[in-house]
């Protein structure tokens, strides 16, 4: 018995990796069941007993020239998962192909290469900038270690790019100490976008600034997304930031992703009762409309320790008794909108 399960395992692992690679040859990125895991306990000898589940068994597919906008509540794993597929921490499970090649298991100097070709910028762009080196040598610095252009007209690409993303030229020689927050998120933007990368993740960009100047910041990403052909994963936990950037949306929950779909789809009919309660959560800007706001009731589960089943049944108004004891699989209700919930699977098999 134990053999024949082995070898269904097996089978079911055989299987997986040759969709993941037919879905490989067609889009930019896969994501297929990726897990990461941070140890929060160790027994005498050192050796983990207990895992926070930061990143559960993530799936997702990203095309050329496209956004994926990840949402949800803070420590849902967002930040996780956009460090995760840059390998910035090592991977627990799971693949990840990039432009048709399997990247999991590269090592460090194997990744070089691919440095260039995704990039990253952090949510805090004070602290993600060397506050000792002038912004010029801050872009100018990625731009010499990869090789993007001769030694001789580095100078002259920076403020080229410095320009791209509306930063002045005299501003090369100045320091992060100088600008404002809008202006440094520009010069990581810049720093990242310097080694013509083809995807960028971009973590809570604008979450810390005013709303002029998220407005500002998402103008520039979506005017360089079109003149470039930029892939943008954008982190963020504002719904109403998402719907303007992105062409996809996924929603993550305790380290899973509940619900995935067009812009167009999940805004029209969101099916998760997660991504509902968000929706309702969003002001409007109009006192006659009265808002139905879903109050979801207890605190978030620890990712060390989710929940038996469904991980958002504890605080889900349409919780059955099987959300308490299986967990939902991730399938397809509508042509490009996944979600998972018990309550569409009589709908899924009629």
């Amino acid at each position: 018995m134990a053999l024949n399960q082995e070898n269904l395992d097996e089978v079911k692992e055989n299987n997986q990796e040759a969709i993941d690679k037919e879905n490989a040859s067609k889009h930019l990125l896969v994501v297929s069941h990726l897990k990461k895991y941070f140890p929060v306990a160790k027994d005498f000898f050192g050796k983990p007993i207990k895992w926070l589940r930061a990143v559960d068994d993530v799936s997702f597919t990203l095309d050329q020239g496209k956004t994926l906008g990840i949402v949800g509540e803070s420590g849902c794993g967002k930040t996780t998962l956009g460090r995760t597929i840059l390998k910035l921490y090592d991977i627990q499970g799971g693949n990840i192909y990039y432009d048709g090649k399997n990247i999991t298991n590269l090592k460090s100097k194997e990744m070089i290469p691919y440095r260039c070709k995704i990039q990253y910028v952090f949510q805090d762009p004070y602290s993600s900038l060397p506050p000792r080196l002038p912004i010029g040598e801050i872009i100018a610095q990625p731009v010499r270690i990869h090789n993007i252009v001769a030694k001789d007209e580095v100078k002259k690409y920076v403020l080229h790019i410095m320009k791209e993303c509306g930063l002045q030229p005299h501003y090369y020689d100045r320091y992060p100490h100088e600008f404002s927050g809008g202006q440094r998120q520009r010069i990581c933007i810049a720093r990242s976008l310097a080694v013509k990368p083809n995807l960028v993740v971009l973590d809570e960009p604008v979450s810390a600034l005013d709303v002029s100047i998220q407005a500002q910041i998402i103008n520039l990403l979506k005017k360089l997304q079109t003149k470039e052909g930029f892939t943008y994963i954008f982190i963020t936990h504002d719904i109403s930031v998402v719907k303007y950037i992105s062409d996809e949306i996924g929603v993550m929950y305790l380290g899973s992703m509940v619900e995935k779909g067009s812009k167009e789809s999940i805004f029209a009919n969101p099916l998760h009762p997660y991504t509902n309660a968000l929706f309702s959560a969003v002001p409007v800007a109009d006192p006659k409309v009265k808002m139905n706001r879903i109050i979801l009731k207890g605190d978030i589960p620890s990712p060390s320790t989710p929940p038996k089943g469904c991980k958002f049944h504890t605080r889900c108004n349409k919780c059955m008794d099987i959300c308490k004891e299986v967990p939902p699989c991730f399938k397809e209700i509508e042509k490009g909108h996944f979600v998972a919930c018990h309550l569409y699977d009589e709908k899924k098999e009629n």
